[in-house]
C-alpha cells in the first residue's frame, strides 16, 4: 500500500478545503495518508476520514516562528514530520505549501495545486519561490482551464506540466443533505453562499439589494457564511436599511436546502479559482448569476445553467432586475438543469490515475 503526505494549512471552511475532504475520501482506503496542517483547526476538522494520520506543524509558538521565517529550520521541520518513505506528495493548497514539496528531501512524485487565477489572487510566496518550487515538482494541477492558463502565462510554466483537474464534490451527500429540510419561502428569492473576505464582495451585492429596494422590487437575499467582513456586512445591512430583505444566516454546516429552495444562486466575487458552490447550486437544480470569474464559463457554458455578467455593479443589479421582471425566460435553463448529471466520475478517474492508484 502506497504512503502519500499531503500538505495544506487548516480546515477552515472553504472550497480548496471541502474538495481535499472529498479527495481524502476518495483515497483513504487505496493508501496510507500523512495530513500535514500548520493548526489542526477549522470547522472541517472533523470531515476529515479516520483512516488519515493528521500531522500539526505548530506545536511550539517559538519554533513556529523559526519555521515562517528562516528557510533552513522549516526544511528541518518538514523533514522530520515527514518520517517515512512516501510515495507521493502532494500541495494541496498552493503557496506555500509547494516549497514543502522542495523542501523534503525524499525522491519520491511531487504534486502541486492551483485553486486559484494567479493574476487576481496573491498566492503568498515571492516569484523567486514560485517559479522555483513549481518547476521542480513532477506535476501542477489547476482547477480549471482559465487558471492553468494564467499560471503558466504569468511564471512561464509549460502547459504540459499542468493537467486540469476539476475540484471532487460529494454529490450524493450533498443531495441527500439538501433534503433534511425545506426553509421558509414567502418571495422571490437569491442565495449566496461564501466567506466574508474582500474578494467575495458581499458590498457589490449588498449595493445592488439597495438600489433594488429603492426601485420598488419585493424579493429576499439569504446570506450564508462567516468571515473576517462578517462585521462590515451585518454593518452595511443597517446602514442601507435593508434588514427586510437580507437574512444573514451565517456559517451553515449545511447550506444545501437553503440553495436548493432558492430561485437563484447568486455569486459577486472579483476572481475565485474553480468555485465549488456553483457547482453544487448545478447538481441541486438551481439556476445561477455570476460574475465572470475563472471557471465560470466552464461550468456554465453559454449561459446554459444560468447568466455570466460583468465583473461590474451594473451589470449585477441589470441580470437582477432581468430575472425578476421575465421569470419566463428562465424556462430554458431550468430544462437544462434537470438534464445536469454531475461530473464526479471522469474527476475520481482524472485523480485516481494521477496519484497512480488506478490499478
Amino acid at each position: 500500500m502506497k504512503n502519500i503526505v499531503i500538505y495544506g494549512y487548516n480546515m477552515e471552511m472553504g472550497g480548496a478545503e471541502v474538495a481535499l475532504i472529498n479527495v481524502l475520501n476518495l483515497i483513504k482506503e487505496k493508501c496510507k495518508i500523512d495530513l500535514v496542517l500548520l493548526e489542526k483547526k477549522g470547522i472541517l476538522m472533523d470531515k476529515i476520514p479516520k483512516e488519515v494520520n493528521v500531522i500539526e506543524i505548530k506545536t511550539n509558538p517559538i519554533k513556529y516562528s523559526l519555521f515562517r521565517f528562516i528557510p533552513r529550520f522549516r526544511k528541518m521541520i518538514i523533514n522530520k514530520v515527514a518520517n517515512k518513505k512516501y510515495d507521493l506528495a502532494i500541495a494541496f493548497m498552493e503557496g506555500r505549501a509547494a516549497t514543502f514539496l522542495t523542501d523534503l528531501n525524499q525522491q519520491c512524485k511531487k504534486i502541486a495545486w492551483i485553486h486559484n487565477d494567479v493574476n487576481k489572487f496573491d498566492i503568498g510566496i515571492s516569484e523567486k519561490e514560485i517559479i522555483n518550487s513549481y518547476n521542480n515538482v513532477d506535476k501542477i494541477v489547476a482547477v480549471s482551464i482559465q487558471s492553468q492558463v494564467n499560471f503558466c502565462d504569468k511564471y512561464n510554466i509549460p502547459k504540459r506540466k499542468v493537467e486540469v483537474i476539476y475540484n471532487l464534490i460529494d454529490e450524493e451527500d450533498i443531495i441527500k443533505k439538501s433534503l433534511e429540510f425545506t426553509p421558509n419561502k414567502e418571495k422571490f428569492t437569491f442565495v449566496n453562499v461564501a466567506k466574508m473576505r474582500p474578494q467575495k464582495r458581499h458590498d457589490r451585492l449588498l449595493q445592488a439589494v439597495r438600489v433594488l429596494k429603492n426601485e420598488g422590487y419585493n424579493f429576499k437575499l439569504w446570506l450564508i457564511g462567516n468571515g473576517p467582513l462578517e462585521e462590515e456586512v451585518q454593518k452595511m445591512v443597517k446602514e442601507y436599511e435593508i434588514e427586510d430583505y437580507v437574512d444573514l444566516l451565517g456559517l451553515k454546516t449545511n447550506p444545501f436546502p437553503y440553495i436548493k429552495a432558492a430561485d437563484y444562486f447568486i455569486m459577486t466575487s472579483d476572481h475565485e479559482g474553480y468555485p465549488l458552490t456553483l457547482l453544487e447550486a448545478l447538481l441541486l437544480k438551481t439556476k445561477i448569476i455570476t460574475t465572470d470569474v475563472s471557471g465560470a464559463r466552464e461550468m456554465l457554458g453559454d449561459n446554459r445553467y444560468g447568466y455570466i455578467v460583468d465583473i461590474s455593479l451594473g451589470a449585477v443589479i441589470k441580470q437582477m432586475k432581468s430575472v425578476m421582471d421575465n421569470k419566463e425566460d428562465s424556462k430554458k435553463i431550468e430544462k437544462n438543469l434537470n438534464n445536469y448529471k454531475g461530473s464526479n466520475e471522469n474527476i475520481k478517474k482524472q485523480l485516481l490515475k494521477l496519484f497512480e492508484l488506478n490499478k
